[in-house]
C-alpha cells in the first residue's frame, strides 16, 4: 500500500529535474532561505472506489533579492519546469500504479523566509488494486 512517505519518496525523484536539492517533510533545514531549494508536503490520503487521493504541496522556493524583491526570473523559470515536468505523470512505485497532475499553480511570498515561491498543489492518485 502506497502512503503519504511514499507518494513523497516518489516524487522525490521526480523533482531532481530541477537541479537543486529536494526536501520533505521532516528535514526541511530551518532559518531563511539563501539558495533554490524544492519542498515537498504530502497531505492526508481519501480512499475511494478505484483510487486513493492526495493533495501534494510542493513548493519550490527561491530566495528573495537584496531589497526584499521577488527574483522573477528564477521563479518564471521554475514555474515553467514545474509545468513541464509534473504535469500529468503516470509511475509506477513499489508495485502499485499511480499518477498525478497539477491542480493549481501559482507564485506566493513568505517574508519570514525572505523568499517567493512556487506553489504547486498535486492530484496525486493511487490505483486501488
Amino acid at each position: 500500500m502506497m502512503l503519504t512517505e511514499d507518494i513523497a519518496n516518489a516524487l522525490y525523484r521526480d523533482c531532481s529535474v530541477f537541479g537543486i536539492p529536494v526536501y520533505r517533510r521532516g528535514n526541511i533545514p530551518s532559518g531563511e532561505i539563501t539558495e533554490p531549494r524544492v519542498v515537498i508536503l504530502p497531505k492526508g490520503q481519501t480512499p475511494q472506489t478505484y483510487w486513493r487521493k492526495c493533495y501534494v504541496e510542493v513548493n519550490i522556493c527561491v530566495p528573495d533579492l537584496p531589497g526584499g524583491n521577488a527574483n522573477l526570473l528564477e521563479l518564471g523559470k521554475y514555474e515553467r519546469l514545474a509545468g513541464d515536468y509534473l504535469s500529468d505523470e503516470v509511475g509506477r512505485y513499489d508495485d502499485e500504479y499511480y499518477r498525478y497532475s497539477i491542480a493549481s499553480i501559482g507564485i506566493e511570498a513568505d517574508e519570514s523566509m525572505k523568499c517567493h515561491y512556487v506553489n504547486v498543489r498535486l492530484l496525486f492518485e493511487v490505483l486501488n488494486c
